[in-house]
């Protein structure tokens, strides 16, 4: 069990610092005259809150303790900041991120939780990655248009408050990550 302790730390870590970087992306993409990518950098770090409070509550119930986050939570503000770059690199750079936590970091944690039976683990992981893919591509689609100096349109973005999945327009019936109704989803 311990290992699935260490792995929602770890998992709460990356989250927090991804939430407060897609943050200063969000800023520098504006400044750079990009108002829907720092928009859709916003969403994603609402989405990331997400994932944080969910890891939270699975290490709370795995350790059957309230758990306070600031004993292992670092968010370097000065690290996150020398990593903003142009628009462009912080869109890689939130692909690369996104990507990592898809294929390898949730998938290994996934198959630790299995292991030892915290199902409660495991589902955090599982929707955490299955999240982190749609806002990889997501980040993909955005750096596309980007790179070809396509206009991106202004639309409406909502979140799943219950897995971070992010969708376009309106939000779906159901979300197709958690299953949970339209009702769970918030305008950002």
């Amino acid at each position: 069990m311990s290992v699935v302790i260490e792995n929602l730390k770890e998992a709460i870590k990356g989250e927090s610092n991804a939430k407060r970087k897609y943050q200063w992306y969000a800023q520098k993409a504006r400044d750079e005259d990009l108002p829907e990518i720092a928009h859709i950098f916003e969403a994603i770090s609402s989405a990331e809150a997400i994932h944080i409070k969910n890891h939270i509550r699975a290490l709370n119930v795995s350790t059957n303790k309230e758990i306070d986050i600031k004993e292992f939570i670092d968010v370097n503000e000065e690290i996150l900041k020398d990593k903003v770059k142009d628009t462009k690199s912080n869109l890689i750079d939130a692909i690369t991120g996104e990507t990592y936590e898809t294929k390898q970091m949730y998938k290994n944690f996934l198959k630790n939780s299995q292991k030892v039976g915290n199902e409660v683990a495991e589902l955090s992981f599982q929707l955490a990655r299955k999240a982190e893919k749609v806002h990889a591509n997501i980040f993909n689609d955005y750096l596309k248009k980007l790179e070809k100096n396509e206009s991106i349109n202004k639309l409406k973005i909502y979140v799943c408050q219950i897995c971070g999945n992010v969708e376009f327009g309106a939000p779906p019936s159901i979300c197709p990550i958690c299953d949970h109704s339209q009702k769970f989803f918030e305008e950002i």
